[in-house]
């Protein structure tokens, strides 16, 4: 097996996927933040990507952002914020 380097690679951003920009989970490390970026590492030499890793934000405020595979389901798990009933005054 070969071991990529920085070197033989190219880095994309990946402006389309799907989770860009929404609150995950990441159940592995019990975190929970937005993905601020997306990026795909592309072989120099074949042109495929070789991998794509997650950047996410924590929501909690922390300040230690860390990254994750974005692509596997049991990694990242996007989080859904119910809506909360507004209260008027009368």
């Amino acid at each position: 097996m070969s071991k990529t380097t920085e070197a033989d690679v190219w880095v994309a951003e990946d402006t389309g996927h799907r989770l860009l920009g929404q609150d995950v989970a990441h159940p592995s490390s019990g975190r929970r933040g937005t993905v601020g970026a997306v990026l795909i590492y592309v072989s120099k030499l074949t042109d495929r990507p070789v991998r794509k890793v997650a950047h996410m934000r924590p929501l909690d405020h922390s300040g230690r952002e860390w990254t994750a595979d974005p692509d596997t389901l049991q990694l990242l798990q996007p989080i859904t914020h119910s809506a909360q009933p507004s209260e008027t005054k009368g």
